[in-house]
């Protein structure tokens, strides 16, 4: 079996050593099975620290010849900030063209349970109509015994995302980590101005590139699989972090409804999007001045204000009224922010934006 591990990587000098420890710590690299060949990709892009120095300071380290035999590693850096570009790059270009599964992950992560990666990898191997396998990620927050106020108010946002997955049931893919079948992933290509990559390969994945109705059991979550994230805790980073989410995914609609528009949607959905990257940088851009003339002054998708009500028919009675404050201040939220997001995609600013919150 072979597997590659892609990790990408922006400005994270202070955060990746302690990040590849933990992968380190995995049995799938602490006991290594010698029928694996694994390799391990950084791929640190438009950074302007020393993410790539670290990164190879701490694989020199890590990597034992005594143990990893069968562990290669490499650190390739691209000139072009952006995950969505440095995802193209590592899955078409950079990850071992045998590879039968590839993991990306994020750098900023920290792998909880030692079994993790191996888990995932047996969804795969033991579920055939499993293409994508993912384990929970846990926000820092949830775990932390004494939580201050913004503290309690990120946790409790999160009782808002919906019905939970089971493990072995059908989830959605988190963009920090996942591990999937690699003929399947080298069938897509990403907008590399796009900024929520995982929405995309989700509908990328359980559509099979729109080609199909949804078929979510594409899409497994791990057992005894989990990773722990840095939450965001002051209101101005989740302020922006959330009108980051509503403009990103209307960009995600709008491309959606443009590859199903009827002069496209004959086409190999990887291969157009492909060639729209090649022909046209600002691509994206034009799709939104388009998408103006057409729609009018409104973009934002109806389901954006309405997810956090949504939401709640999802969950017990009792639970739900106890949610329904929260839910009616993050519809207010969700409101104004909708109006901003929308506001900066008719000014143009979105390039912009964008390029700010891409890792």
């Amino acid at each position: 079996m072979k597997i590659s591990i892609g990790i990408v990587a922006y400005n994270e000098s202070a955060s990746i050593s302690k990040m590849l420890h933990s992968l380190f710590q995995q049995s799938l690299l602490s006991k290594p099975d010698s029928n694996m060949v694994i390799e391990i990709v950084v791929v640190p892009n438009g950074c302007t620290d020393d993410t790539a120095i670290v990164a190879e300071n701490t694989l020199q380290e890590l990597v034992k010849p005594s143990l990893h035999g069968n562990v290669q590693w490499r650190v390739c850096e691209v000139e072009e900030p952006g995950k969505s570009n440095a995802w193209n790059v590592y899955v078409h270009q950079l990850s071992n063209s045998a590879a039968d599964y590839l993991f990306l992950m994020d750098s900023d992560i920290q792998l909880l349970d030692t079994q993790t990666l191996r888990s995932m990898l047996h969804i795969l191997e033991t579920m055939p109509e499993a293409w994508v396998a993912v384990d929970k990620p846990i926000k820092d927050v949830t775990i932390k015994e004494n939580k201050n106020l913004m503290e309690q108010l990120s946790a409790s946002v999160s009782g808002l995302s919906g019905s939970k997955a089971v493990e072995g049931g059908a989830a959605w893919i988190c963009g920090q980590l996942y591990c999937a079948r690699a003929e399947v992933l080298r069938r897509i290509w990403l907008p590399t101005k796009l900024s929520a990559e995982d929405s995309f390969v989700y509908t990328m994945i359980v559509t099979d590139g729109l080609k199909s109705s949804e078929e979510p059991n594409r899409v497994i979550l791990a057992p005894s699989a989990s990773h722990v994230f840095e939450a965001y805790t002051s209101i101005n980073r989740l302020l922006r972090h959330e009108k980051w989410l509503i403009h990103a995914n209307t960009i995600n609609e709008l491309i959606y409804s443009d590859l199903l528009a009827d002069d496209n949607q004959h086409q190999d959905t990887g291969l157009w999007i492909k060639q729209r990257n090649e022909q046209d940088p600002l691509w994206l851009n034009k799709l939104i001045e388009k998408a103006i003339k057409k729609k009018g002054w409104w973009l934002i998708p109806k389901f954006t204000l309405i997810r956090r009500f949504r939401s709640l028919w999802q969950k017990p009675p009792h639970k739900a009224i106890l949610l329904l404050p929260i839910a009616a201040i993050a519809f207010m939220v969700d409101l104004l922010l909708s109006f901003q997001a929308n506001l900066e995609l008719h000014q143009g600013a979105g390039m912009g934006y964008w390029g700010k919150q891409t890792q």
